[in-house]
C-alpha cells in the first residue's frame, strides 16, 4: 500500500460554518440544485441533487448560499498547506480531493494507523466531514473513496477485493463506456476485470483497458506535487449576509487562526494584513491594518481589527471576506527571564502601538528623530510611524553636548540681558551654520537658572539680542 485519498463532498460549506450554523439545515446551492448538505439538511430528506423548490418545501428554516468552485479550491489549498506539515508528498484534485504518498512517511510513523491519525486531527479540528480509502495504486484509492469506503487496505489483494465488489457506475467510468458495459450485462468492476484485455480493447476501445490498468497496477502520477505558497492570501464566503462590523468577529477568527498557522510553519510574522469586505452588487472595500512590531498570533491580529471595524460604518451587507499578509518578516522571539514576575497579558511597545494606531487613526501616532544639523531647529523631525524595529541602531548625533527636553516652537525674545536673579552655568556655546540653504544662524547658547529655580537654554545673537529657547526638564 503507497497511496490514501481523501475526498471532503461538503469542504466549502463545513468550513464556512459557524458553531450555532451546525445545528441547523443549511445547503450550497448551484443552477438551482443541492450541491452540498449538512447533517440536519440531510434529516430533514435534502439529498444532493434536490431542486432549490423541493428542498424549501421540505425545510422552512433551511439557510441557503451559493456554491463558489473557485473558493472550494482555496480552501483545497489551505488544508492542503495544513497537512503539508504531516506528509511530505501530496497532490491536490480539485476541488474536494488529496492525495497522499505514504511510503515516504514509513520511517517517520511506525504504522499506518499512527500515520493516518495524525492527519484526522487537524481535519477534526476543521469539523470537515470527509471519506478515505488506502489502496496500491492512485485511483484505486480515489476511486475507493469516491465510493465511500473509508478502508485502509493493507495489500494489494485486500484493495483489489474491494474493487471487485465496486458496481460498475462507482468505478470512475465515463458515462458512455458504463452504459456499455451494463448493455453487455456486467454489474460489477469484478467482472470486466476477469474479461480478456485485448477482446475488451477490440469491443469498447483502448480508454477502458487505460482505465482498468491504472485501477490494478502501479502507474506514476501526472499531476505536480503540492508547494506551499510564499505569501497568505485566502477568502472565506459567509452563510449569512453581515449588517454590522461585530457580526464579523468569527469569520474573522477563522481567517487569522488560518494565517496564524501559516507563519507559524515558517516562524514569520507580518506587520500589516489587507482586509476585503466583499459586497453583493459592490465593489469590495480594503482596509490596511498595521502592527507597530509585527505580530502572527491570530488573536492579537484579532483585536487589531476589530479596533478598526468598530469604527467603520458598512457601505452594504458583507457576503465575503478576503485576507491578506504584508510586510513578511522574521520573528522576533523575547527571551524572558526565568525568575521574571512581569505579567503576560501585559502589552509590549510594538502591542500598545498598534492598538493605540488602529484606534485613533495612524496619522495620530508620530514617532520623534534626531537629524544630523547642528541647529536646534532642524535637529529633530516627527513623522507617522511606520514599523517599531526593535533592532534599529541608534542614531548618530551631531554633538553630545546638553540640549534641553523641551524646545519652543519659536524662541521667546527678552527685554534684555539676563543679569539680578540669573545664574550661569554653562557657555557660551557658539553654533553658526546653516549657510547652505538660506538659514543661516550664528548664536551664543548658555545654560542658566532664572529667578524661579528653573534651567534655562537661552542664546545671544551676534546683534546682543537674548532670547529663551528651550527648558531643561
Amino acid at each position: 500500500m503507497h497511496w490514501l485519498y481523501i475526498h471532503f463532498p461538503c469542504l466549502q460549506l463545513d468550513s464556512s460554518l459557524q458553531p450555532r450554523d451546525a445545528q441547523g439545515p443549511c445547503v450550497l446551492i448551484r443552477q438551482g440544485r443541492v450541491v452540498q448538505n449538512n447533517q440536519a439538511a440531510r434529516e430533514n430528506g435534502i439529498a444532493i441533487g434536490t431542486g432549490l423548490a423541493q428542498a424549501a418545501l421540505l425545510c422552512h428554516d433551511l439557510t441557503i448560499a451559493n456554491y463558489q468552485l473557485r473558493q472550494e479550491q482555496q480552501l483545497l489549498k489551505q488544508l492542503a498547506h495544513e497537512l503539508y506539515q504531516l506528509s511530505a508528498t501530496l497532490y491536490l484534485y480539485p476541488p474536494q480531493g488529496l492525495l497522499f504518498k505514504t511510503q515516504d512517511m514509513r520511517r517517520l510513523y511506525r504504522d499506518m494507523a499512527h500515520y493516518w491519525h495524525s492527519l484526522q486531527q487537524p481535519l477534526q479540528r476543521r469539523h470537515l466531514s470527509y471519506f478515505y480509502a488506502a489502496a496500491h495504486t492512485p485511483l484505486a484509492a480515489q476511486i475507493l473513496a469516491l465510493a465511500h469506503k473509508n478502508q485502509l487496505c493493507q495489500s494489494a489483494q485486500e484493495a483489489t477485493r474491494l474493487l471487485d465488489q465496486l458496481p460498475i457506475d462507482e468505478a470512475g467510468f465515463s458515462p458512455v463506456l458504463n452504459e456499455q458495459l451494463q448493455r453487455l450485462g456486467l454489474r460489477l468492476l469484478g467482472q470486466v476485470q476477469a474479461l480478456s484485455r485485448p477482446k475488451l480493447g477490440k469491443k469498447l476501445g483502448i480508454e477502458l483497458v487505460q482505465h482498468l490498468q491504472h485501477l490494478y497496477h502501479e502507474q506514476p502520477v501526472a499531476l505536480p506535487a503540492y508547494r506551499p505558497q510564499e505569501y497568505f492570501s485566502q477568502q472565506l464566503p459567509l452563510l449569512y449576509e453581515v449588517e454590522h462590523s461585530p457580526g464579523l468577529r468569527f469569520p474573522l477568527s477563522r481567517l487569522l487562526q488560518a494565517m496564524e498557522a501559516f507563519l507559524h510553519s515558517r516562524q514569520l510574522q507580518v506587520a500589516r494584513v489587507k482586509l476585503g469586505l466583499i459586497y453583493r452588487e459592490q465593489d469590495a472595500t480594503w482596509l490596511q491594518i498595521g502592527s507597530a512590531a509585527g505580530e502572527y498570533q491570530a488573536k492579537l491580529w484579532l483585536d487589531l481589527i476589530m479596533l478598526r471595524l468598530e469604527q467603520l460604518e458598512l457601505n452594504a451587507p458583507v457576503i465575503g471576506l478576503h485576507l491578506k499578509g504584508h510586510q513578511q518578516g522574521s520573528r522576533e522571539v523575547v527571551n524572558q527571564s526565568l525568575f521574571d514576575t512581569t505579567p503576560t497579558s501585559q502589552l509590549n511597545p510594538g502591542q500598545l502601538l498598534g492598538r493605540l494606531q488602529n484606534k485613533l487613526g495612524n496619522h495620530c501616532i508620530q514617532h520623534l528623530g534626531l537629524c544630523d544639523d547642528y541647529r536646534p531647529e532642524h535637529s529633530t523631525y516627527n513623522q507617522q510611524w511606520q514599523h517599531l524595529d526593535n533592532r534599529q541602531q541608534t542614531q548618530k548625533h551631531p554633538t553630545s553636548a546638553l540640549r534641553p527636553s523641551i524646545l519652543l516652537p519659536l524662541p521667546r525674545m527678552l527685554a534684555g540681558k539676563p543679569r539680578y536673579g540669573w545664574q550661569q552655568l554653562q557657555g557660551p556655546e557658539r553654533i553658526q551654520s546653516g549657510w547652505w540653504d538660506n538659514q543661516a544662524i550664528c548664536r551664543d547658547y548658555f545654560i542658566m537658572r532664572n529667578p524661579q529655580g528653573q534651567l534655562c537654554w537661552l542664546f545671544r545673537n551676534h546683534q546682543e539680542e537674548w532670547f529663551i529657547h528651550g527648558y531643561f526638564a
